[in-house]
């Protein structure tokens, strides 16, 4: 995939959500069936997180703060003191610090996204919901396989009665992923019981969604409990926490 600069700023017009609703919904679509554009959209999310991050703000803060005494200081009494010197090698640490802290927060967590990215596939429909399901219902479950994970999102929002089993829960979890509403997503798959037969699933979104948010200790805790289960999805936990391991 060619990476333009009209591609770059569609991606960020994406995430600030200032595309019209059909832009938006077509780019899902598109999103949903080019592995290669969702992987783009993911890393820009991703170096997004770390530029909010807090330790990068209190360097940037620094580094400003430096840079103003620097220019405010005068250079002219250099033979009586090396105190603008400190200054000036003082701020070059800081950039120093600073970017060694980008760099590598960024490969980190662009390496955990490749991980998500090489691992998550949509929870597929089921034919038996769609069939047994009203109009309303089936018009979601259609918007959900096409890729239109917003539609879903908003119609089950503005109607929770509809999400009437554990199975919708799983659809609406994998739809608020989709749209990087990771906190939502994972109230979802939490709501499914332990006995219910959907539960593994969401477990497996689950250590997905937390793999996502970069918390790799939670995810390995659950694709744990995923092996220990001797399920189907056994096979992918025990490759994804070795992915994983091998990353640290």
């Amino acid at each position: 995939m060619e990476r333009t600069q009209e591609l770059f700023e569609k991606i960020e017009r994406y995430l600030d959500k200032t595309l019209s609703e059909q832009e938006a919904i077509a780019f899902e679509t598109e999103m949903a069936t080019n592995p290669e554009l969702k992987h783009e959209v993911e890393k820009h999310e991703e170096l997004h997180k770390v530029l909010s991050d807090t330790d990068v703000l209190d360097f940037k803060k620094k580094l400003q703060k430096i840079g103003e005494e620097v220019k405010n200081e005068k250079l002219e009494d250099t033979k009586t003191s090396f105190f603008p010197y400190l200054k000036i090698a003082a701020s070059i640490v800081v950039i120093i610090g600073a970017g060694t802290l980008l760099w590598n927060t960024f490969n980190s967590s662009n390496d955990f996204s490749n991980l998500y990215g090489s691992y998550y596939e949509l929870y597929p429909v089921e034919d038996a919901t769609r069939g047994n399901a009203l109009a309303q219902l089936d018009i979601i479950m259609k918007n959900y396989a096409q890729g239109n994970h917003d539609v879903v999102v908003e119609k089950l929002e503005e109607n929770t009665s509809l999400v009437t089993s554990e199975q919708l829960e799983l659809y609406l979890g994998n739809s608020y992923l989709h749209m990087g509403k990771e906190k939502e997503a994972l109230l979802q798959f939490e709501k499914i019981k332990e006995e219910s037969k959907y539960h593994e699933g969401a477990s497996w979104y689950r250590a997905l969604t937390y793999l996502k948010l970069g918390n790799t200790d939670t995810s390995i805790e659950i694709l744990n409990e995923i092996i220990k289960f001797n399920g189907i999805y056994k096979e992918k936990a025990i490759q994804l926490k070795g992915d994983l391991e091998s990353l640290y």
